[in-house]
This record gives structure tokens, C-alpha cells and sequence, in this order.
């Protein structure tokens, strides 16, 4: 009779593969049960609390009214991306996240638009670096910017719109330009009048002595309008300033009131 080689390993993994099946089947039922206990359990939550984070010039309670959120709503019942388009129609904010947080909070994370001037052309306007209109509002947050003045159109344009007017852009190049250089040369102006495509006049925050800037150079002529002012502004009185004239290279024409001519001063010194 003939012996049969008989391969035990073989025998031996059959029964253990079939633990294993019965072994998984409870497991991926206990899944399935915790999920459906998750989505009711989920399904029962109410909001508590809304958080606004990120806002400096508009108000939490401003942006709550945007939002258009109750107390006690279903967290799962609210429509995140709804809520978001909502806030998003404030001129003011830039970007928002809407993010749920369990068990009760609803996070509303705010980027806000930082507005370089403001606008006077019969009515008060505020606009940023990327040229979007934007409200005059009271704040509690004080808003040191300059005024822009001297353009025509404005009053055609929406509040969020993305300007697109020549004089204008080159108003704000100028002001990044004077943030660029020195924040304090930045505040030190007050108005920039574009002077309907003329010579650009700056007036200072200090008694409001007029600057022609004229055009072209700009960073040239910002430093050596801080130059002159370090050098010489400070040590007499500005009151007595009639203007102060930048279009000349290296020098600083000034006119001073009841003097018959004008005085030249090198930048440098």
C-alpha cells in the first residue's frame, strides 16, 4: 500500500482562517454600531457657543448678525459653506473659516482688510493695498491713514470693487513705498493729492506744510524728505514752512513765509 505524504500545515490553517472570519465578524459589527451611536449622538448636539477670533475693526457682534447663527441650532444642521458666504459679503473681511468644534462650539476665524487711506472725493471711503473700496465705519480700533484726494470717478464705484484707475494706484505704490522705508515717514503724511495728473502734493501731519513730490522717483524723494525733516524739520518751526519743494536732485527747495526768495538745502545734510 502506498504512503501518502500528508501536509499538516495545510490542515492545521484551515480551521485557524476560519477563526478568524468569525472572529471579525463582531469586531466589524461593533464598528458599524458605534457609528450609527456617533451619527445620532452627533445628530443631538446643540451650539453653545460661537467664537469670533481674528477681528480688530469690525465687532463679534457684527460678524454674529453676518453669520446668521442661534443659540441651541443643530451643530449638524448647520451649513458651513452658507455661513461663510454670509460674512463674506462684508467688504471688510478678506478670508473666513466656519469650523465646528465639538461638542457645542462653532469657531468663526476672521482675516480682515487693512485699509492704507481713505478716499475724499465729497464722501469718505477707505481702500486697501489691493485697491478695495471699502466703508467708512467707526471703529474702536483708531485708523491712522492718510487721505487720497485729487482723483475724479471714485464716486462711480461699489464698495468691495476692485478699483482699476491710474491715479490711484500710484497714490498707494507710493504709501507701500513710504511703509517700505519707514513706517513713521508713512504716518508723517497726511493727505496725497494727486492733483488730477499734476504735480503730486503731500501735506504733513505737522502743521500740514505742503510737499510737491511731483512724479517719478518716489523712494528717492520719500528718503530725502525724511532726510530733511530729521536734519532740519524738527529744529525750526514748521508753522513757518509755506512748502517744501522735492522735484530738484539732491535738494530740497523750501519757501519760508515772508521770505522773499527760496532757500536750497542739500538732501544729505
Amino acid at each position: 500500500m502506498e504512503n501518502i505524504p500528508i501536509n499538516t500545515e495545510t490542515v492545521n490553517r484551515k480551521p485557524i482562517k476560519r477563526l478568524g472570519i468569525w472572529l471579525m465578524i463582531p469586531l466589524v459589527g461593533g464598528i458599524i454600531a458605534l457609528c450609527i451611536l456617533s451619527v445620532e449622538w452627533k445628530s443631538t448636539l446643540k451650539i453653545d457657543h460661537i467664537v469670533v477670533e481674528g477681528t480688530r475693526i469690525l465687532t463679534a457682534s457684527q460678524i454674529y448678525a453676518l453669520a446668521n447663527v442661534q443659540l441651541k441650532s443643530s451643530m449638524q444642521g448647520i451649513d458651513l459653506f452658507d455661513v461663510r458666504q454670509h460674512i463674506l459679503g462684508q467688504a471688510f473681511v478678506k478670508s473666513v473659516s466656519v469650523n465646528r468644534e465639538f461638542p457645542d462650539h462653532l469657531r468663526i476665524r476672521i482675516i480682515e482688510r487693512e485699509p492704507i487711506a481713505t478716499i475724499n472725493d465729497g464722501q469718505l471711503w477707505y481702500i486697501d493695498a489691493e485697491r478695495v473700496l471699502l466703508p467708512y465705519v467707526q471703529s474702536s480700533m483708531k485708523l491712522d491713514v492718510p487721505v487720497i484726494s485729487g482723483i475724479d470717478g471714485v464716486q462711480k464705484m461699489q464698495i468691495g470693487q476692485t478699483i482699476s484707475n491710474a491715479e490711484l494706484s500710484q497714490a498707494i505704490v507710493l504709501l507701500q513705498t513710504a511703509q517700505a522705508i519707514d513706517t513713521t515717514i508713512y504716518h508723517f503724511i497726511s493727505e496725497i493729492n494727486m492733483n488730477g495728473g499734476k504735480d503730486i502734493i503731500l501735506y504733513s501731519s505737522d502743521d500740514g506744510v505742503p510737499i510737491i513730490v511731483g512724479r517719478g522717483n518716489v523712494e528717492k524723494k520719500l528718503v530725502t524728505l525724511q532726510s530733511f525733516w530729521n536734519n532740519f524739520g524738527k529744529s525750526q518751526s514748521t508753522e513757518k514752512l509755506r512748502y517744501v519743494d522735492l522735484r530738484f536732485d539732491d535738494q530740497v527747495v523750501v519757501k519760508w513765509q515772508n521770505d522773499a526768495q527760496q532757500s536750497r538745502t542739500k538732501a544729505s545734510l
